[in-house]
């Protein structure tokens, strides 16, 4: 019987993660590498056999009727896809995915019985702490009568979002496998440690979601705190912004264009950061909060100096698993009060 490897990414992040994987001579070797690829993520095309491409946004409308409509469109595509796999019915698949509340990734992970393994691809903070379907689309009976006719079967289930509980799961992929969910079959994703001369670089990470819970003005005061630190830090800089890729890319644009001139370098291609920081070489890492910081303080040299902003105010939930993962790999954490 042919086997093959199945990947299902959902984001430019763990789509770059199966990549890696297949570049480092992880996943089996003579298998086909086939990619389902249902949002449209820019592939490495000779990584793969088959890909199976679909063109549905995962951003979140605010508009009700947006959001239904991006529901429906979505179901669209992962029928089609669905049924397109489908002829791999006689195949061994080692099945690799990112969670069981993305509803193709769930149908695959309970449909397909010639499943052989199946391997979890890190999604950020996700892998790090327990996170069940509560209050996801999928803890929805109706949801799983609606899909069923759709055609897409898929099921309601108990324990930590991902898989990683069930023993039919093999592993997860992640980047620091002591301090996963289940350590024990948490297992590492290949990376490279770099090493450069410090300069007068300053990445900053966006996190332009944030502003559905703290307004607009406090988001840009944020940007322009962390500017004054810099000032404090570096006679002459140059300061590199990524806005966060869900969210209005252009939101801080306008302010940091008007307080750094030509120092700014504003990021806005989709690739993940930990793909284009080499291209960077930053002295110093600042965020609001983002699990990039987490990786990028991996492959990053130790002497390089690691932030993260937290904004507090009554409508922002604290998450203590992430705020000690920072702790836990030396990243400072500096605390703004928002109205």
């Amino acid at each position: 019987m042919t086997e093959l490897n199945l990947f299902l990414p959902i984001t430019p992040y763990t789509l770059s993660i199966a990549e890696n994987l297949i570049e480092s001579n992880i996943v089996l070797p003579k298998a086909k590498n086939i990619l389902v690829n249902p949002h449209g993520l820019d592939y490495k095309n000779e990584l793969w056999d088959e890909v199976y491409n679909g063109n549905c946004s995962r951003k979140v409308s605010n508009n009700k009727f947006s959001r239904y409509l991006n529901f429906f469109k979505q179901i669209l595509v992962f029928r089609r896809l669905n049924k397109q796999i489908l002829k791999f019915k006689n195949v061994k698949i080692s099945y690799y995915y990112v969670d069981l509340a993305h509803i193709l990734s769930n149908s695959i992970f309970f449909n397909f019985c010639n499943i052989e393994s199946r391997y979890i691809l890190e999604d950020g903070l996700l892998n790090y702490y327990k996170l069940s379907l509560k209050n996801k689309m999928l803890s929805k009976r109706s949801v799983n009568y609606l899909l069923v006719f759709f055609g897409l079967k898929t099921k309601k289930f108990e324990g930590d979002i991902t898989g990683i509980e069930m023993n039919i799961v093999n592993n997860q992929y992640v980047y620091f496998p002591k301090l996963a969910l289940v350590p024990g079959k948490s297992l590492q994703i290949p990376f490279n440690k770099y090493s450069y001369p410090l300069n007068n670089k300053v990445l900053v990470l966006g996190q332009e979601p944030i502003v559905s819970f703290i307004s607009k003005n406090d988001y840009l005061n944020s940007l322009k705190k962390v500017i004054t630190e810099v000032k404090k830090e570096f006679e002459n800089f140059d300061f590199y912004y990524k806005p966060h890729h869900h969210g209005k890319k252009d939101l801080a644009k306008k302010t940091l264009k008007k307080e750094l001139g030509n120092s700014l370098f504003y990021i806005d291609e989709n690739q993940p950061i930990h793909k284009i920081i080499k291209n960077i070489q930053p002295s110093m890492v600042v965020s609001f909060g983002s699990t990039a910081s987490l990786n990028l303080k991996l492959i990053l040299p130790d002497n390089i100096k690691s932030s993260v902003y937290l904004l507090r105010n009554n409508k922002l939930s604290v998450n203590k698993n992430l705020e000690n993962l920072f702790s836990k790999m030396n990243i400072n954490i500096i605390e703004l009060d928002c109205v």
